[in-house]
């Protein structure tokens, strides 16, 4: 599994600036206390997101070799989000593997 942290973060954003762009169809009906609601909540889960991606970014490092500090460390145990990268890497792996399988038939 590559983990390529920019391009994460470009479908990351091109989502939320999708949804952003919804928000700005109902600007003109939708009360503008709903609206900024609305913007808050969709910030919140930004916020979010990108901290996920810090985790997977920082796993993907530990995967690689590289040596991480105290306070690295630590985000990856709260996160709870090793197991999942874990799954994600050996489904990748299978597929792979899977490829190269069927390729070697041919």
């Amino acid at each position: 599994m590559e983990f390529i942290k920019n391009d994460y973060i470009n479908q990351t954003l091109d989502t939320y600036y999708e949804t952003f762009e919804h928000t700005l169809d109902t600007s003109d009906y939708v009360p503008v206390k709903f609206t900024k609601k609305i913007h808050k909540y969709i910030f919140k889960n930004m916020k979010k997101k990108f901290k996920e991606l810090e985790i997977y970014y920082l796993l993907d490092l530990k995967a690689k070799g590289v040596k991480l500090g105290l306070f690295q460390k630590l985000k990856i145990s709260f996160s709870g989000l090793e197991n999942v990268y874990n799954v994600l890497k050996e489904s990748s792996i299978d597929t792979n593997t899977i490829e190269t399988d069927t390729n070697d038939k041919s």
